[in-house]
């Protein structure tokens, strides 16, 4: 995993957690978009450090079709924050279903079950479980 990146400046965010904001970026190597995480660590308590280090820990590990794969870190000095740099999904299920016109097939809906369990038993196969 390479931790030398080159970002053009990102300016749209597309999802907001309680530690987290995600936004869009582009690779000026590649030109392929990613998905940059900033985290935001709470008064930089030792608890959420050590939560972070483990979280990043086990994203460098996983390694399947159905999960996100961790590309890279960045870090800023200037703005001492962390970015783990992750493949960009242009949809994700949410989006797609609160737009979607018509149901999903039995067919499309057995496919994408199929697709959740296995990414979720490679978690647990790898002793990680996903809140």
């Amino acid at each position: 995993m390479s931790f030398c990146f080159n970002y053009l400046t990102f300016q749209l965010q597309v999802g907001q957690g309680t530690y987290s904001s995600v936004y869009k970026a582009r690779d000026l190597k590649t030109g392929k978009f990613v998905a940059l995480k900033k985290v935001r660590f709470v008064n930089v308590e030792p608890e959420s450090v050590r939560f972070m280090a483990r979280e990043i820990l086990i994203l460098r590990k996983l390694n399947h079709p159905n999960i996100i794969k961790l590309q890279g870190i960045i870090t800023s000095s200037v703005s001492q924050s962390l970015y783990l740099v992750f493949e960009y999904m242009e949809h994700d299920l949410k989006g797609v279903m609160e737009t979607m016109k018509q149901p999903y097939t039995q067919s499309e809906v057995k496919c994408l079950m199929l697709q959740l369990l296995e990414g979720v038993k490679y978690l647990h196969d790898n002793w990680v479980l996903h809140r």
